[in-house]
């Protein structure tokens, strides 16, 4: 057997995995040169490759979706299981702080201007007789709660998708663009975990005069405009540190994937006012 590579601490050897750090061994046209700044021994523990996951996630973008894709994944969460983690911290954080970031109440459905037309259609049409008040609104809130945690990977494949329709001329595997949505959602609830409690603690401290001064549209505005900057500073960067796509073509996929997440994240909305709806 020919020596290897191992693609995290550079060690060479004939078996199959790195006896120095445990990685998985490349070869020939598969290896891939060691990054700079890691330890050729991570720490293998929980916390440890939580840790080293949330700092590959954003320092810089994309840089844990490049690793992985190029074997380097000891001392890493998986992107999936990490994805569920931030997931679960990212309800808890909607939970305690009492926001209601990504699951909508019932009349929030039945008044949302872009999918009105088909909420307040399935509604009518629901076997049985329901009212959007009372005891009834209260169980549906208290379920979409719980399908909107659970409903949310639903919207990964779909901006995979997207990511791959942008750069099919690349001819890029289509679970490149999986692992890079995975990453990217994980960072996205990330972010609303840190910018709505921020927002919150800001309209508080500034009292009512905030909102009178601004107007709730407004603001509404500004969060929704710092929302997207967020990600879309995530998707710029991460653009470049995994397809290494020139600046022009960069900026251009950002804006067509920011518009892509708006639509997917109607249709999710739907498709939880759905569950929710048929399940009561």
């Amino acid at each position: 057997m020919t020596a290897q590579i191992c693609p995290s601490c550079g060690s060479t050897a004939t078996a199959r995995y790195c006896s120095n750090c445990g990685e998985r061994m490349l070869g020939g046209a598969d290896a891939a040169p060691a990054p700079f700044g890691y330890d050729s021994q991570p720490s293998q523990s929980f916390a440890g490759r939580a840790r080293a996951s949330l700092v590959a996630l954003v320092s810089p973008p994309g840089r844990l979706t490049s690793d992985w894709l190029h074997g380097r994944r000891v001392g890493y969460l998986t992107p999936l299981s990490l994805f569920l983690w931030v997931n679960v911290v990212f309800f808890l954080i909607q939970s305690l702080s009492g926001l209601g970031i990504l699951s909508w109440p019932l009349r929030a459905h039945l008044a949302q201007d872009s999918t009105r037309w088909i909420t307040t259609w399935l509604f009518a049409h629901k076997p049985g007789r329901v009212s959007d008040s009372g005891t009834y609104a209260e169980i549906f809130d208290a379920l979409e709660a719980v399908h909107a945690k659970s409903l949310v990977i639903v919207m990964l494949p779909f901006f995979a998708a997207a990511l791959g329709a942008l750069t099919i001329d690349r001819r890029e595997p289509f679970h490149r663009a999986l692992v890079f949505a995975t990453h990217f959602f994980a960072f996205t609830l990330l972010w609303l975990s840190v910018l709505f409690p921020m927002a919150a603690l800001a309209f508080r401290l500034a009292g009512k005069n905030l909102l009178l001064t601004v107007g709730p549209h407004n603001l509404d505005l500004i969060i929704t405009g710092l929302e997207a900057a967020g990600l879309a500073w995530y998707l710029y960067v991460a653009l470049d540190t995994v397809f290494g796509l020139r600046r022009l073509r960069r900026s251009i996929t950002v804006v067509a994937l920011i518009a892509a997440l708006f639509v997917i994240l109607q249709a999710y909305h739907v498709v939880v006012f759905a569950a929710t709806l048929y399940s009561t």
